[in-house]
């Protein structure tokens, strides 16, 4: 089953909507019945409003994975509401790690970096071509996420083990290790290019041996003032 042009096209704008009624007491529940009711079928409106008055919270740009499967068994009507409550829990939770993980903690932090030195040798150009690639990446998961979600239903957790988040997970850590040890080499007043080779296999090896992110900014901030002192 699909989920059709005109569906996909109202739940990809209602997404961008999901945490402007966000609360202590609700967290995201408003936003999130908000995209069902925008997304279901006429019958199954009152039945949706009357089911989920729960709490809700996810990371928003993973939230259209959930949407699509909840829309898809309800028109399907294939689970129980005890059963749909039970893989909201579990999903919410899981798409909520995986998409801090992949955004907040890789990508995000990566492009920045690479805004930065872009746009310290190129000029405004280097931003911008930052803030389109992170645009790119969120809109592909609102909205694949909802198709993928309509048409695997309760099965959608599992696409988190596919490559579109552990390879490019995998593949933005590298890229914001090199930009790392690149930026650094840039922030020297005397720069030489040959810094930027041992820098960044500093990087990339920290990376390797799972350092925390947080270790790995302390480890950079200290060398750029030990360079520049020197």
């Amino acid at each position: 089953m699909r989920l059709g042009i005109a569906r996909t096209v109202r739940l990809t704008f209602a997404s961008f909507f999901i945490q402007t009624s966000w609360s202590f007491s609700s967290l995201q529940t408003l936003g999130f019945v908000f995209n069902l009711l925008s997304g279901a079928r006429r019958e199954h409106q009152q039945e949706l409003q009357s089911i989920y008055p729960k709490i809700f919270n996810t990371h928003p740009y993973m939230a259209s994975y959930i949407i699509g499967a909840i829309l898809r068994t309800h028109d399907e009507n294939s689970l129980t509401p005890d059963r749909i409550d039970r893989f909201i829990l579990i999903a919410q939770t899981s798409f909520a790690t995986a998409g801090d993980l992949l955004f907040w903690q890789t990508i995000r932090p990566a492009l920045l970096l690479c805004a930065v030195i872009l746009g310290l040798k190129i000029g405004i150009a280097g931003p911008v071509a930052a803030f389109i690639a992170y645009n790119i990446l969120h809109l592909y998961h609102r909205i694949h996420g909802l198709c993928d979600g309509y048409e695997k239903g309760a099965d959608v957790i599992y696409v988190l083990r596919s490559r579109r988040f552990t390879l490019v997970q995998r593949v933005f850590e590298f890229l914001g290790a090199f930009a790392t040890g690149g930026l650094i080499a840039l922030a020297t007043t005397d720069f030489h290019a040959l810094l930027i080779v041992p820098l960044c296999l500093i990087f990339v090896g920290l990376l390797f041996k799972r350092i925390a992110s947080v270790i790995i900014i302390i480890i950079a901030i200290i060398i750029t003032l030990a360079i520049v002192v020197i």
